[in-house]
């Protein structure tokens, strides 16, 4: 690697890179600045004089990707250096620049052309409305179809969409179905299921949604020779591949809606543009009102399609769940055990694992770790995971001077993942109301894991997360953002081992009788079998 110069980042994020551990400036950062050409321009003459790197993968360049590279070419002196998963290919000045040229100028028509017949397809999708059966009677099959190019993150299979994928697969299995999935890469911790690998053909980044639609066609086609009992779709943004497969093959769809792709993008991550937003909203709307089945994660989300018309029977609140069986041998370990094995500190020790982003409440962690630190000083922290709030609670904490308390691992692999949280006393889920005022409509994963684990868990008593966790049998519940409270919680915890027992044996057997993905999947079975959904008890027990 060159010591000076700089290095491009132009794989997409759906690639599901590492990044190589290499210092880079990222697609994201440069399409950002290219809403500024002058900035775009600046930015590439500002940096340092050198060989110029260039990480692409395996996918033609889109018009975005190859705009960028001949944009670099033009304003930069010296080699330049090709990085693909095949291999390096270095190149002088003059060839590089013939190169990204005669790249635009193929790739940049060809996007524009190809998002404009996807566009006007998602616009046919979302007018038609399929008229699919609610039943099946005696379902024996499922192909389970993912629409996301992937879910790695920083090269990893980790996080709550990773665990639920291979959850609802798992107990699918479990309860006898022969199970078919199609995806771009196979989901892990999964076995006796039938694999068909359908790699991504190319990305869009004009409109980045199209990337969603043209793979959700690609796993339709691949699937459309099957004959399944019923077709299991995770419903992405601007993604119809179980629609159409299911009207196809004549079939109920089951679709998995974790909440409006939309207002999440708008919310917590980056927003489409203005414009684009109709199509979605009514694709979005097309799916869930003509799956035969929709499954969410909490009653607030079916109150929410109640509200926008879908019919009370078609929608099934199901929490999320846990492999009981997987996490058995991190939870036959006492943490002390577990800390001997990982090498860590024998002090008592609490655990979070999360996305750190704004509704998992990590904002409110800094001033946990102050609170529990003047009653409990020598107690330490194991805050696992990345997301855009990272650095800015590392920082937090490191203000207050309580840095040697905290490991901050960032994103590690799953099974790592369990032994660290398996050596901690106590497990913590300060989830924070919806910053826009909207209820709260999560069913976070770490909750279950931490049950799995038979862990004692303080957790916000905010919506799902206190129908779940009954205060004082299976944990603590404490106001949603009262730091002081949940650390005093905590330190209850630490100063009573036989409370710290009763409770993790009180999440687990909770967990068992109620939140097996096994249990999971058996629910959705009887709801299609049925046809319709039965009407759900109200109150603090309504989604158990």
């Amino acid at each position: 690697m060159a010591s000076a110069g700089l290095t491009l980042d132009l794989r997409d994020a759906s690639s599901g890179s590492d990044g190589g551990g290499e210092p880079a400036t990222s697609l994201g950062e440069l399409s950002a600045l290219a809403r500024r050409p002058r900035a775009l321009v600046a930015a590439l003459r500002s940096q340092p004089e050198g060989e110029l790197r260039v990480l692409v993968d395996d996918l033609p360049l889109s018009g975005v990707q190859a705009a960028v590279m001949l944009l670099a070419a033009s304003f930069r002196r010296g080699p330049a250096v090709l990085v693909s998963p095949s291999g390096s290919r270095r190149l002088d000045r003059r060839a590089f620049l013939v190169r990204a040229a005669a790249a635009t100028a193929t790739a940049v028509p060809g996007e524009l052309v190809r998002s404009w017949r996807l566009y006007r397809r998602a616009g046919e999708v979302a007018a038609r409305e399929p008229a699919l059966p609610r039943h099946a009677a005696h379902p024996e099959s499922v192909v389970y179809l993912r629409s996301d190019p992937s879910v790695r993150w920083r090269g990893h299979l980790v996080g709550g969409a990773a665990t639920h994928t291979s959850g609802v697969i798992n107990g699918f299995v479990a309860n006898g179905l022969d199970v078919d999935v199609l995806a771009s890469e196979r989901p892990e911790w999964t076995d006796g299921v039938r694999f068909t690998p359908v790699p991504p053909r190319r990305v869009y980044h004009l409109v980045p949604w199209l990337t969603l639609a043209d793979y959700g066609e690609q796993v339709a086609r691949a699937a459309a020779e099957r004959r399944p009992s019923f077709v299991y779709q995770r419903y992405s943004v601007g993604a119809w591949p179980g629609l159409e497969l299911a009207r196809k093959l004549g079939v109920p769809l089951a679709l998995e809606y974790n909440g409006s792709e939309l207002w999440i993008q708008r919310h917590w991550g980056a927003t489409e543009e203005e414009r684009f937003s109709g199509p979605l909203r009514a694709l979005e709307e097309r799916n869930v009102r003509s799956a035969s089945l929709v499954v969410v994660v909490s009653s607030v989300l079916k109150e929410q399609l109640i509200e926008a018309g879908v019919e009370p029977d078609r929608v099934l609140v199901n929490p999320n769940g846990v492999d009981l069986e997987r996490l058995r041998p991190y939870r036959e370990r006492t943490p002390e055990a577990w800390r001997n094995e990982l090498g860590l500190s024998q002090e008592a020790t609490i655990g979070f694992v999360g996305s750190f982003g704004l509704w998992h409440g990590v904002k409110v962690l800094p001033a946990m770790v102050a609170h529990l630190a003047e009653r409990s000083p020598n107690a330490r922290w194991m805050l696992i995971g990345d997301g855009p709030l990272h650095e800015e609670v590392r920082a937090e904490i490191a203000q207050r001077g309580l840095e040697d308390r905290v490991e901050m691992p960032g994103i590690v692999a799953h099974d790592r993942a369990l032994a660290l949280l398996a050596s901690c006393d106590v497990c913590v889920s300060p989830h924070v109301p919806n910053a826009d005022g909207s209820r709260f409509f999560g069913s976070p994963t770490k909750l279950f894991e931490y049950m799995g684990l038979a862990r004692p868990i303080v957790a916000s008593d905010l919506e799902q997360l206190g129908e779940v966790i009954v205060d004082g049998e299976s944990g603590v519940l404490t106001a949603p953002g009262d730091a002081r409270a949940a650390a005093d919680a905590v330190a209850d915890l630490l100063d009573d081992p036989d409370l710290r027992r009763r409770l993790g044996e009180g999440a687990l057997q909770r967990a068992t009788q109620t939140y097996s993905w096994r249990a999971h999947t058996r629910r959705i079975l009887d709801a299609l079998q049925a046809g319709r959904v039965e009407a759900a008890p109200r109150g603090r027990e309504a989604s158990h």
